[in-house]
């Protein structure tokens, strides 16, 4: 665990308490992005743009875990997904979606429901791809928004990989964002613990940092 966030952190908070309403060009869609929110047009969200980008069609079931503004949510559905649930416990996250939403016209596809990452999913619910949009910077760092960017002990990584395999298809994978913000000795130990297997892994530079998408199934 780091003791401070790095540089690059900082600024994203500021960046995330500053910045007022607006809608923005996010990969061909328009975004509504609202103050106190996750900004995806941020250069600092690099990890939202790597993830949206390898998003399939036709993704059948998808969770969208942690949805801020909803983008991994709206290009789901826009690229065919049969239904979609966009989780988060941010108040301000899920007014800020569920305006997407509706600017989209996607009310039939997407159901928007706070959850804190599975308390509020039903046993039965099953999901062909969940996309984790958790914090990843390992750091016990107190801010107004740091619930967006930090995990502490990478403890809600444990919860969620804990409890992912319970919600999965028979083939169903995890999307999880990494890279040189984030702790990956520690992600690879929970992967190893909670018996996935990385069956893909996504790595692009931006801003001299390197970024990863672990792309997960279960363990047959």
């Amino acid at each position: 665990m780091y003791k401070q966030p790095q540089d690059i952190t900082l600024n994203f908070i500021k960046d995330i308490q500053t910045r007022e309403k607006r809608v923005v060009d996010f990969l061909g869609y328009e975004i509504i992005i609202n103050k106190n929110v996750f900004p995806v047009d941020s250069p600092f969200s690099f990890s939202s743009e790597m993830t949206a980008k390898r998003i399939p069609n036709n993704a059948g079931a998808v969770l969208d875990v942690g949805t801020g503004t909803g983008v991994q949510a709206i290009i789901s559905a826009k690229r065919g997904a049969r239904k979609v649930l966009a989780i988060d416990i941010d108040n301000n996250s899920l007014q800020n979606v569920k305006e997407n939403v509706t600017f989209h016209k996607l009310n039939k596809i997407i159901e928007v429901r706070k959850s804190d990452l599975f308390e509020n999913i039903k046993k039965e619910e099953k999901f062909d791809l969940i996309i984790s949009q958790l914090p990843f910077a390992d750091v016990d760092y107190k801010s107004e928004v740091g619930h967006f960017l930090f995990d502490a002990g990478f403890k809600l990584h444990e919860r969620l990989l804990k409890d992912a395999k319970n919600h999965l298809t028979k083939n169903g994978k995890i999307f999880i964002p990494s890279g040189d913000v984030a702790n990956e000795k520690k992600l690879l130990e929970l992967i190893k613990k909670y018996n996935y297997q990385i069956i893909n892994i996504f790595e692009e530079k931006f801003q001299n940092l390197n970024w990863k998408l672990y792309v997960l199934e279960e363990l047959k």
